[in-house]
């Protein structure tokens, strides 16, 4: 402390002002003004009791008084009476230590007593002899040469604060989200928050009552609720708590669902030239829809979403003749997804290229599923004309037919034929193949061919469908050949033509996969009836069509 004093009484009163200063040892002095004269005597000044120094020459006057040599200013006066003015305001006498130099009345220091450290660290502003605050701005006179004298932590003031006055710490509250994730979960995520210690999750099935725990955890950031009824919605609530659970906070209350799994409707190759048009049901609780499609290594690759209330999407410049598949899932608004929807796939169709429509009629059989593996292997369709008593007998090709986008058309309930039937009867006969056929694969049928060929204006009113004949006879069912049937078909093939065979014979099926390859190779699509006329000009109820050419 001695030593910052003594460098600031350098600064403001010189060095012989010092050598007073230190003679009286103590740190509260007199106000002393001095300086040493160019040949190193110190000049007129005041010592510190009020009298002139030792060395100091004085001369009478004419009343007998002693004066101070005429080298003193003019305007310094010794008043014992008064505290020198020219001492500076940090220099103020020490309450407790009288000046024993200086008979005036001691001023106190504000209201905090001295406790020896003076505000020797603020730079000196040009040694005014008024020692003021820095208010944190370096001196740009004598900048920092004071600083590394007084740490900061000997500064009285600059008291720490009292703990009871230091503003309190607050939790924020945690923002939390609810995603479904599929079968019947729901992941609730947030992120940390300085000062929590714990993490209380709560539950319930109505928003604003009825919440129970059901996670309870430290340094936790998220949590996967299971066993959640798909379509159920539940309400979450995150408390977080400091470590001695003084404090807390709640996040808002979310809503969360586990989203139920996607169903693709129908997926259609009719809505133009390399184009697939597919839909599904809405699915509560999605905010959007993923689209899926298969690629060329095998895994599903998402395509689009759709958002909002949309449940259909069209897949556009596709390649004609091939066959794509595709699933839906539907999404949630912070990310989530549910179960992804069954398979379905589809044929594009271009409309410049040539097209054939290979039918079977008779089925099914045992025999049909040899036809649907050619089918399959190959990527084409064909149209089965069912026979409606053997639908349940053979449920499982009739299921397959329509899973490959292969068309099922009616062939009556019992093989009837048509052309000697009332309307009444020719109606019943049809309608029951098509609630057979609804009841085991869920489609609809469209076309219808009468047995043996036989129809009349009759048939084709009582109908309430186009009658499709063909434009190639295989012969087939005469011939009960492989080879032939095969050959008939290599031979009279044509763009928009209808082939007819049967796959109640073996023979025939087993001709099937020869006969799709070739036609393939040859630059055919294979397509069913409706999508043949849907390209070749259409078709309407109450008329009879054999083939479908530009």
């Amino acid at each position: 402390m001695r030593k910052r004093i003594v460098k600031k009484a350098v600064k403001s009163i010189g060095i012989a002002a010092l050598a007073c200063m230190v003679m009286a040892g103590d740190v509260t002095y007199a106000t002393f003004a001095g300086s040493i004269n160019p040949s190193g005597q110190i000049g007129s000044g005041t010592s510190a009791d009020g009298v002139g120094s030792a060395n100091e020459k004085t001369q009478r006057d004419g009343t007998g008084n002693d004066k101070a040599q005429d080298n003193k200013p003019d305007n310094e006066k010794l008043d014992n009476d008064k505290p020198d003015e020219s001492k500076p305001d940090g220099d103020k006498p020490d309450d407790d230590k009288p000046d024993e130099g200086n008979t005036g009345e001691d001023k106190p220091d504000g209201d905090k007593p001295d406790d020896g450290n003076t505000d020797d660290d603020k730079p000196d502003e040009g040694n005014t002899g008024e020692d003021k605050p820095d208010n944190d701005k370096p001196d740009d006179g004598n900048a920092g040469e004071d600083k590394a004298d007084d740490p900061k932590e000997d500064d009285p003031g600059k008291d720490e604060p009292d703990d009871d006055k230091k503003d309190e710490v607050k939790l924020k509250k945690p923002v939390i989200q609810a995603a479904s994730r599929t079968n019947g979960k729901i992941k609730i995520s947030w992120k940390k928050v300085d000062g929590a210690a714990e993490y209380v999750l709560f539950r319930s099935t109505k928003k604003d009552a009825g919440f129970q725990k059901i996670f309870q955890k430290k340094k936790a950031t998220h949590y996967l609720d299971e066993k959640c009824p798909a379509g159920q919605v539940y309400y979450y609530r995150l408390t977080i708590y400091d470590k001695g659970r003084d404090k807390r906070a709640d996040s808002k209350i979310k809503k969360g669902i586990s989203l139920e799994k996607a169903k693709l409707s129908s997926v259609s190759n009719l809505a133009g030239s390399r184009k697939l048009a597919f839909r599904w049901g809405r699915v509560k609780g999605a905010s959007s829809y993923q689209i899926l499609r298969k690629g060329n290594a095998g895994e599903y690759e998402k395509i689009a979403t759709v958002k909002g209330e949309n449940q259909s999407f069209t897949d556009k410049k596709l390649t004609g003749g091939q066959f794509y598949k595709y699933r839906v899932r539907a999404m949630d608004k912070n990310g989530g997804w549910g179960n992804l929807s069954e398979a379905s796939s589809q044929m594009a169709i271009d409309a410049n290229r040539k097209m054939i429509a290979l039918t079977y009629d008779d089925g099914p059989s045992l025999y049909t599923p040899i036809v649907l593996d050619a089918l399959e292997k190959y990527g084409a369709h064909a149209t089965f004309f069912v026979v409606g008593n053997r639908v349940n007998q053979f449920s499982a090709s009739i299921r397959r037919e329509a899973a490959l986008g292969c068309e099922i058309g009616n062939h009556t309930y019992g093989h009837n034929t048509l052309g000697g039937m009332s309307a009444s009867q020719i109606q019943s006969a049809i309608s029951a193949t098509n609630r057979v056929v609804k009841n085991q694969c869920g489609v609809d049928i469209h076309v219808m061919r009468p047995p043996g060929g036989s129809y009349n204006a009759t048939v084709l009113s009582a109908a309430g469908m186009p009658t499709i004949m063909w434009s190639i006879d295989t012969l087939d069912w005469k011939t009960r050949n492989t080879a032939s049937t095969i050959q008939c078909v290599n031979q009279n093939a044509y763009d928009g033509a209808v082939v007819l065979m049967h796959d109640l014979h073996k023979p025939t099926a087993d001709a099937a996969d020869t006969i799709v390859r070739n036609m393939k190779s040859a630059g055919y699509q294979m397509v069913t009836v409706s999508e043949l006329a849907f390209y070749r000009g259409g078709m309407t109820a109450g008329r009879a069509y054999s083939q479908f050419r530009k």
